[in-house]
């Protein structure tokens, strides 16, 4: 993809899937042997899946107040503030994030999560 291509892809991803907590189209944007790293914790799209469930289940009011977008043809970096509400205490959230992504044949093969708000990607919801 050329650097702007990437860089659409990007705001795909997160109108898509990030925003609206979505993983209908998760193939469409992660490769199904999608490694992610966050901390020391290896991440697969099953990981990735139980994030978003978790967030659906468990967030009101979600912003992402993007701040930066670094398209190169195979990878890309998105920087962001994430503000929110956890439905069941209404406890603020709010934290700085800046995901890495490298991608293959047009989708993610590889990402790096830094967040300074410690949360666990594996964590199944409770409904």
């Amino acid at each position: 993809m050329s650097p702007e291509a990437t860089a659409e892809f990007a705001r795909e991803l997160m109108m898509h899937v990030w925003i609206p907590f979505a993983d209908e189209r998760l193939e469409d944007f992660y490769h199904p042997d999608v490694v992610g790293h966050h901390g020391e914790v290896r991440l697969t799209l099953a990981d990735v899946r139980n994030r978003l469930a978790w967030d659906r289940a468990s967030i009101d009011d979600p912003v992402y107040d993007i701040q930066d977008v670094i398209a190169e043809e195979d990878a890309f970096s998105i920087r962001f503030v994430y503000t929110a509400k956890l439905r069941k205490t209404g406890e603020p959230l709010h934290c700085g994030v800046a995901y890495f992504y490298h991608l293959r044949e047009g989708r993610i093969s590889e990402f790096w999560l830094f967040c300074d708000l410690v949360f666990d990607y594996k964590e199944k919801p409770s409904l």
